[in-house]
């Protein structure tokens, strides 16, 4: 019986560990000027009308322009959640970090799905499978923008696009 419960702690801690590594990137980097960070996709409709962002939505080939239509089709298309943090006027040397730091907060469960670039400056998707609904984890380190995207989807559709 003690095996089982030390078996049941060990396991819950180790989740609850795996569960902190984004978080962790967060609290380490939003501390710096020229960081965005957003722990959920209403946060990140804020920002948008904080910063007053400009985001062209396209569908059915019209051109929308504003954070709220994006949000809105992204609920529509069974986005749940998203969080996100964006280096966006940081120093080099912050943004190296933040791209070495990255690579090693992908959290349990997630597959990588795609990868470009190199270790400095890449683009990367990983993927979270689970019954009825996924996650997406984007990683992205560039000269001029750095950060992570993560997207709670429950839409078989978007589902979809991920299995080949």
């Amino acid at each position: 019986m003690q095996k089982f419960i030390l078996l049941s702690l060990m396991l819950l801690v180790s989740a609850l560990a795996n569960a902190d590594t984004l978080d962790k990137l967060a609290r380490k980097y939003k501390k710096y000027d020229g960081v965005v960070y957003a722990a959920s996709i209403d946060e990140v409709e804020k920002l948008g009308n904080q910063y007053s962002a400009k985001v062209v939505v396209k569908n059915e080939g019209k051109e929308h322009d504003g954070i709220e239509e994006l949000i809105a089709k992204m609920r529509e298309a069974g986005v749940k959640d998203m969080r996100m943090l964006q280096l966006q006027e940081c120093s080099a040397e912050v943004r190296t970090r933040f791209a070495r730091d990255v690579l090693e907060a992908v959290p349990r469960g997630y597959e990588s799905f795609m990868r470009m670039g190199d270790d400095e400056q890449f683009f990367s998707i990983y993927l979270n499978k689970r019954k009825g609904s996924m996650k997406v984890l984007i990683l992205y380190a560039k000269d001029d923008n750095s950060g992570f995207v993560e997207i709670d989807s429950d839409n078989k559709k978007l589902n979809s696009l991920f299995n080949f």
